[in-house]
C-alpha cells in the first residue's frame, strides 16, 4: 500500500509540473489615449509574461504612425528546458495624418502555442502635420490666420 501511495504522490506532482510548464502566459498591449490630435505624443505598451521553451517575439508595424521613443525591459529566467520570460516594451508614437489606425496585435509564438495580443485602433483627429508646420511661422509672428 506504501508503495502505492508513493506511485500516486510521483505521479500527481510530475502531472503538476507539466500543467505549470505549459502554462499559456499572457501578452497584452494598451495605450493611454485611444483619441489624439495629430502630432500629439501617445504611449503604446506591451507586456509579455509566462514560460516558454523558444520565445519568438514579433511587434506590430506601427505603418501609420511615427515612433519618437522605445523603452524596453527583458528578463529572462531558465526552469529547466522552460525560459521564464518577462518583457515590457513601450513605445511613444504620434500620427501624421487624421484618420482612424489600427495597430495589429503583437504575437509571441514557442513550438505549438501563440499569444496574440488585440488590434489597438487610435482615432487622430485635426490637420495633417505638414499643414501645421506650414502654418506654425504666420502663428509665430503673430498674424491670423
Amino acid at each position: 500500500m506504501l508503495k502505492l501511495s508513493n506511485y500516486l504522490l510521483i505521479t500527481i506532482i510530475f502531472l503538476s509540473q507539466t500543467i505549470y510548464a505549459q502554462a499559456p502566459g499572457t501578452i497584452e498591449a494598451s495605450v493611454d489615449k485611444r483619441k489624439v490630435a495629430t502630432g500629439e505624443i501617445f504611449t503604446y505598451t506591451l507586456k509579455v509574461d509566462g514560460e516558454f521553451i523558444s520565445p519568438k517575439l514579433t511587434i506590430p508595424k506601427f505603418n501609420d504612425f511615427t515612433i519618437v521613443s522605445q523603452n524596453q525591459q527583458r528578463q529572462y529566467t531558465s526552469k529547466g528546458s522552460n525560459t521564464a520570460l518577462t518583457v515590457k516594451i513601450t513605445y511613444h508614437l504620434l500620427a501624421l495624418n487624421p484618420g482612424n489606425f489600427a495597430i495589429e496585435g503583437a504575437s509571441v509564438k514557442d513550438k505549438e502555442k501563440e499569444l496574440k495580443a488585440q488590434t489597438i485602433v487610435i482615432e487622430a483627429t485635426g490637420k495633417a502635420v505638414k499643414e501645421k508646420i506650414k502654418v506654425a511661422p504666420q502663428i509665430e509672428k503673430g498674424i491670423d490666420i
